[in-house]
């Protein structure tokens, strides 16, 4: 049998360590294995991250042509990701632009990546992660958690295959992962017998015939003795077994090679998402919801970049601007450098998750930045100009739809009122002189507008070429019923004296807010919300169905670590009812907020429990006018530690099928039943993954759960759904818990894991009926109007009313946007959607006339072939659940 040794290092770039300390570890590595004479170099993996390349040439950057040429003569490896990432909470197009990272680094250095989706320690896997695969033409897939054991097929090799019918060789590695063959023994003896201790682990397994070992471990140079070690393997193993030490791009093309060879029968097929290592090696789910609100961020984040900045960019003139472009991708790098494993999922230092906080509040700026270039260039918006001519200016507000479907309604907006000049430098020693603040007036020729905030505020208006004109004005933050705005449109309106002027109709079935009986209601058509003086809330539909008591708060002592949850103590679900108040009365959204206390242990033990802290939450529920589902806001105070708290809510939608939104589509989830014999190593867990939404739905009725970012749910029997807001902990390892015996990662104190101080989240709740296609789709759109609501912003410097801008399109039963883009190479659109039924589906995308030439594409951007266009319109089919990229090239990136 053949055993391929391939040397690495797993290499985190963030974990009990901060950045700096690692990257000093890593350049004595990569520094030691470029120096190495000619005679005694070898073959080196970096562990599957282009970015510790960037790493390393931060602080050598003197020897980037020598790095350069260790990858291209294949003395290194590294990629194919910009980041060793986890896979469960980022978004599909958060990993699709990791990988197109981590393929743009290594072709700055004129290298490539090994063929193969490298994930050795991720704590799970998408079930479209050979979608991922095959869209970069990459045929195996390397993973270790989240497969393995009995609920599995036996073997290191299975045919891997995604919902929309993409297939990947998945190769797996043993029980003890990529560290198996560490510190190998350089004397025969020793070789002998652990090499038979090896061989009875992976020759079993040895489904195509050869034996990967890997020789390396975290952070760990080339082994010192790693040739004589070799030497000695191989005298070990033979006659029966070839040692060979190689690159891992040579093993994954011998996987490939000889899985290609292998009858249809020999290779078993596997499906869906690979969250279940139990008693074979751990999984460590408990990480979903360490350090909360940080997830949260990244979640905003990453919805900001794909769907509220990409979109513009590339139907804007700056699609082209290569320095736009480098923004862009410096906003990304930013981004991806928060999701490696340990940093996202929050096992890692107190200072780790201080970087990572910066980070965020960086991709947040740039991505504001980006957005208002260009969206000032799509509304033909010149900065330096207006600053010239400032008696011009012409006060609007710009409406943005960041849907692929026309829409009108209910627009969150910020108006801006002019007040007074405000001087900036020597001028200004005078007081400024403020005149009386305007409010915004309502009246039926204008857009309607219920204002939520007002009061006077700074605002500066910024030129590339001038000092920033700062002024005092009036802002009111609230609401505009406007009319449709096209699909990824823009629309103006003028702004006088804090009124919006454009036609538009009254708001149907307008929302509500009062008291009645001594019960606080909302009411707008659809739905009917009583808040009780208990605090119980009740939720009737315009068809009857009654949701009694919807809301709940739920609190259990956690004694476990960054890793896995151990409760401890009785479940407290007892919150104290202090009052509720109207907070806006309508008409265009009637909230009401609701103030909790929940008396929580100050800190829980196994052995005692302190004396109680009261939390206090304040739960806000509006109902839009129209809309057909209920908001619901939360926020408070944790000042107890070692708990976890979650809001539940309760569908009423008892013994359903749960369905959850994923990457590139929601998955059926199933609970996870493991038998007793394989619980001493790790218990399994009754939470899972939360993207955007969590559906119950039974063969009568339905109900979808939309959150804006915490990435942790449980299902119950009994339809309710419980959404982690706070989970409180304070080592990154614990030794012993009844959960999982043993240390996941080094035993560190982590005090800002316990997540003093303010939390928030928001949520929403549709009600439905049953799963068809109807729901599905129904299910997204209002995924959409939750998280990506019409929004509108006042452009003061505007010298004329910019005109309503169309963008693009889609059409077609059961399709979800994915990304709108530009392209990594030339001007070209990337477009991509999602089929989320189990059918063929016929779609188009109505696209912008300058677009002449259309072409459909693998993920990575791939032409394949050429598509029709007809009258600024494309169609195309989609498999069921397939991923559609299609590219559109502008009539100046052809020169037709």
């Amino acid at each position: 049998m053949l055993v391929l040794v391939v040397s690495h290092t797993h290499w985190d770039r963030e974990w009990y360590h901060g950045l700096g300390r690692f990257r000093q570890r890593l350049v004595a590595l990569v520094d030691e294995l470029l120096d190495a004479p000619a005679d005694a170099r070898v073959p080196f993996l970096l562990d599957g991250q282009a970015i510790v390349l960037e790493d390393y040439l931060g602080v050598r950057p003197e020897r980037e042509a020598d790095l350069a040429a260790a990858l291209r003569e294949g003395r290194l490896e590294a990629g194919p990701w910009y980041v060793l990432a986890d896979e469960l909470i980022p978004g599909a197009e958060s990993l699709v632009r990791n990988l197109l990272a981590g393929r743009r680094t290594l072709a700055r250095l004129g290298a490539a990546a090994p063929p193969v989706l490298y994930s050795p320690d991720a704590f799970g896997h998408p079930a479209a992660l050979p979608t991922l695969a095959a869209g970069f033409g990459l045929p195996v897939v390397v993973a270790w958690r989240g497969y393995g054991g009995r609920r599995w097929p036996p073997g290191d090799t299975a045919r891997w295959r995604a919902p929309d019918g993409s297939a990947a060789v998945l190769h797996h590695l043993p029980p003890d992962g990529y560290e198996f063959g560490s510190s190998l023994p350089a004397d025969d003896a020793r070789a002998a017998a652990r090499w038979q201790t090896m061989r009875t682990v992976l020759a079993p397994r040895a489904r195509l015939g050869l034996m990967l070992v890997q020789n390396g471990a975290d952070h760990h140079a080339l082994q010192r003795d790693a040739t004589a070690a070799l030497a000695a393997l191989a005298r070990a193993a033979a006659p029966h077994d070839e040692v060979r030490r190689t690159t891992l791009a040579e093993v994954v093309r011998a996987i490939a090679d000889r899985a290609a060879r292998t009858a249809g029968g020999e290779l078993p097929e596997v499906t869906g998402e690979l969250r279940d290592s139990y008693g074979y090696t751990w999984t460590l789910p408990g990480t979903l919801a360490t350090r909360a609100g940080q997830k949260r961020r990244v979640a905003h984040a990453e919805r900001a970049l794909v769907r509220d900045v990409e979109p513009w960019l590339a139907l804007s003139p700056l699609r082209a601007d290569a320095s736009a472009t480098a923004a862009l991708h410096a906003a990304w790098r930013t981004l991806l450098a928060c999701l490696p494993h340990d940093t996202l999922c929050g096992c890692a230092t107190d200072a780790v998750a201080a970087a990572m906080e910066a980070r965020l509040a960086s991709v947040a700026e740039q991505a504001r930045g980006l957005r208002a270039d260009a969206l000032d260039a799509l509304v033909g918006h010149d900065a330096a100009a207006a600053r010239e001519r400032r008696d011009d200016w012409r006060p609007v507000l710009v409406v943005r739809n960041a849907t692929a479907r026309p829409r009108g309604g209910v627009a969150e907006v910020e108006l801006l009122t002019f007040l007074a000049d405000e001087p900036v430098g020597p001028g200004s020693c005078a007081p400024t002189a403020v005149p009386p603040p305007q409010g915004v007036a309502v009246d039926g020729g204008r857009v309607p507008v219920q204002p939520l905030r007002a009061g006077p505020a700074r605002h500066r208006v910024e030129s590339p070429r001038h000092y920033p004109d700062n002024d005092l004005v009036w802002r009111t933050r609230g609401l505009a019923w406007v009319p449709a705005v096209p699909a990824y449109g823009v629309a103006a309106y003028p702004v006088d004296a804090g009124a919006v002027h454009a036609a538009a109709s009254a708001p149907p079935h307008a929302a509500h807010a009062g008291a009645r009986g001594g019960v606080t209601v909302l009411e707008n058509g659809h739905l009917a919300v009583a808040i009780h003086g208990d605090g119980r809330v009740e939720l009737r539909t315009d068809d009857g169905r009654v949701i009694a008591d919807l809301l709940g708060l739920e609190d259990v002592g956690d004694v476990g670590d960054t890793y896995t949850h151990s409760p401890v103590g009785d479940v407290l679900t007892a919150a104290r009812c202090r009052g509720a108040r109207v907070v806006a009365g309508g008409p265009l959204r009637a909230t009401v907020e609701l103030r909790l206390e929940l008396r929580v242990p100050a800190r829980r033990t196994r052995r005692r429990a302190a004396p109680p802290v009261p939390l206090p939450i304040r739960v806000r529920l509006s109902l839009d006018a129209g809309a057909p589902f209920l908001r619901v806001a939360v926020r408070g105070v944790n000042r107890a530690r070692d708990h976890r708290l979650r809001l539940v809510l309760r569908t009423g939608v008892a013994d359903a099928a749960v369905f959850a939104d994923a990457a590139f589509g929601p998955v059926r989830r199933e609970p996870i039943v493991v038998p007793p014999d394989d619980l001493r190593m790790e218990r399994p867990v009754r939470t899972a993954p939360l993207h955007r939404y969590v559906s119950l739905t039974t063969s009568r009725t339905g109900a979808t759960v939309y959150a804006d970012g915490l990435a942790e749910y449980e299902a119950t029997p009994a339809g309710d759904v419980a959404v982690t807001l706070v989970r409180a902990i304070g080592a990154l390892s614990r030794a012993h818990l009844p959960e999982r015996p043993g240390h996941a990662g080094w035993p560190v104190r982590t005090p800002a894991a316990q997540c003093l101080g303010r939390f928030a989240g928001r949520f929403a709740l549709l009600l439905h009926g049953p799963r068809d296609e109807a729901t599905i789709d129904l299910v997204e759109r209002v995924a959409d109007d939750v998280l990506l609501p019409l929004c509108g912003t006042t452009l003061r410097s505007a010298l004329a009313l910019p005109p309503t801008t169309h963008g693009v399109g889609l059409e077609g039963d059961g399709l979800a946007v994915s990304a709108i883009k530009p392209a990594e190479q030339g001007s070209a659109i990337v477009l991509r959607c999602v089929n989320l039924l189990d059918r063929p589906v016929t779609g188009a995308w109505r696209l912008p006339p300058s677009v002449v030439h259309v072409r459909r594409a693998r993920l990575d951007e791939t032409p394949i072939e050429p598509l029709p266009l007809t009258g600024g319109r494309v169609e195309f089919t989609a498999r069921p659940r397939e991923v559609v990229t299609v590219l559109a090239e502008p009539r100046s990136a052809t020169g037709r």
